[in-house]
């Protein structure tokens, strides 16, 4: 059984066969007729084929759809809902809509529900909530409240404050429980513990080592100041600022390095939340922002005319490397990515290339439609004459059981850099061709929400601070929509 994730805040659990059928389709709905411009023509756009959202119901793909997400739960609590009982008959609502106001509030979400103790219809109201601060952002926000509301709505979900309050009881009991349950765990034997479960789950060598480095630091730290530190309920938002200040002063460090310490040690704290080695309650890294940092220049995304220029020459001298270029550039997959992607991840049949938990940053079987121009380079590589174990890329310039090598990518690109004259500039990479494919599809579409699901962001915030540091999202129409005085 697989889990993916088709609507961000949905959760579906499908048999694994059906994986790549059920995801294309609703990447067919979402993204057809709109992804990068093409190397090829330089076009702003291309298409995906098309297979139409509406054909899912009549799917045989059994689906079981699980609401109980962080987001809807976070519904749930805010408006006080509760679920209908199995055989208690559906409750009557009228279903959310996005209102247009002017008000100093702004736009909202307006919906009816059914009230057991008024025995009548309701009127509830959802604000944008103050942390979203662009248009795109706010936008992407109503939606999606908008459409977890009407699910709920319409599995029953209503107000009963009877309910509720034993449902809140018996919440409470269950922690009491928990908390009494729990008993200090050392630091180190945490972090030893976590280093296996990553190891189980596939995550990479770079990353658990980075785990391991950060935090074996911490510890140490830990150890030398005046109330040493060594059970995870010695964390506390003291702590935390002695910690920053050592960041800051004595190592002596930028503000990103300082992010991306105290992101490990954060990352560490919600790890022992979920194996129940402490409770949630108070997390001392509530408190803690991130510092402010320059947004960075690296993987610079290249102009139409430098990739018709180094396509062109690359076609002459290198026609394998374009061959990844492409790979890249339509399916905007992670060089470490294109390194493991095998034969049997690439479905024609069904359009789609499946990442799999070993190769993919974010720990899943990610789901990714292929466009018509990176159909053609995949159609030419003749890959059902290949074993589906071997790899795509390899040495040999064409699938083999041995993977291609770290650096090969890196150093056949950085001869069209010697070329092109940029070999002295560490920020232009290979990897500036997915950048480049984001720029062109944004230009051409301004939708956030394709780009986040393309890039495989988490959330949108992330999306926009990516093509914020491409030099995007900006309003170029504020100043000229200014009314006159």
């Amino acid at each position: 059984m697989i889990y993916i994730y088709l609507h961000p805040l949905i959760r579906y659990t499908i048999s694994g066969c059906s994986v790549a059928r059920l995801s294309r389709r609703v990447w067919d709905a979402e993204v057809a007729g709109s992804n990068p411009a093409t190397p090829t023509d330089l076009k702003p756009s291309l298409s995906v084929d098309n297979g139409g959202f509406t054909h899912l119901k009549r799917s045989a793909v059994s689906v079981k759809v699980s609401v109980k997400t962080p987001e809807n739960k976070k519904i749930i609590e805010t408006f006080d809902l509760v679920c209908k009982e199995e055989f208690q008959n559906m409750t009557k609502f009228r279903k959310a809509e996005i209102v247009r106001s002017k008000a100093k509030k702004g736009d909202y979400i307006k919906f009816y529900v059914y009230d057991k103790q008024k025995d009548d219809l309701v009127r509830k109201r959802c604000f944008i909530p103050v942390e979203y601060k662009t248009k795109e952002e706010k936008e992407a926000y109503l939606k999606d409240q908008k459409e977890q509301l009407n699910k709920l709505l319409k599995k029953g979900f209503h107000i009963d404050r009877n309910k509720s309050k034993k449902l809140e009881e018996a919440k409470q009991a269950t922690q009491t429980k928990e908390k009494e349950k729990l008993a200090p765990i050392k630091i180190q034997k945490a972090l030893n513990d976590l280093i296996i479960l990553r190891k189980a789950k596939k995550y990479k060598g770079n990353g658990i080592d980075t785990f391991r480095k950060e935090m074996q630091s911490f510890i140490n730290w830990g150890a030398t100041i005046e109330e040493s530190i060594e059970f995870i309920e010695d964390i506390n938002f003291h702590v935390l600022q002695q910690y920053q200040m050592h960041i800051l002063t004595d190592l002596k460090n930028e503000s990103k390095t300082h992010n991306n310490k105290m992101g490990v040690l954060s990352a560490f704290y919600s790890n022992c939340i979920k194996q129940d080695w402490i409770s949630k309650k108070n997390n001392p890294f509530e408190k803690i922002d991130e510092l402010p940092t320059n947004y960075g220049t690296k993987n610079k995304p290249y102009t139409n005319e430098e990739v018709a220029d180094m396509k062109e020459w690359v076609l002459d001298n290198d026609p394998y490397l374009w061959d990844i270029i492409s790979f890249t550039y339509y399916s905007f997959l992670r060089p470490g990515e294109l390194r493991e992607l095998k034969v049997g991840d690439i479905d024609l049949k069904e359009n789609v290339i499946r990442v799999w938990v070993e190769s993919s940053k974010g720990k899943r079987c990610d789901i990714i439609p292929i466009a018509a121009g990176l159909r053609k380079i995949i159609t030419k590589m003749n890959l059902e004459q290949y074993d589906k174990d071997d790899y795509v890329f390899s040495s040999s310039k064409k699938p083999s059981p041995e993977q291609i090598g770290k650096n090969y990518m890196t150093k056949h690109f950085l001869k069209v850099k010697q070329h092109f004259g940029f070999d002295k500039d560490p920020d232009y990479t290979l990897y500036g061709f997915k950048h480049t494919a984001a720029v062109n599809w944004y230009k051409a579409e301004k939708d956030i929400r394709k780009i986040q699901k393309m890039c495989r962001h988490t959330t949108v915030t992330t999306t926009e601070r990516y093509l914020k540091s491409l030099g995007l999202l900006e309003d170029e129409n504020a100043v000229s929509m200014l009314p006159d005085i």
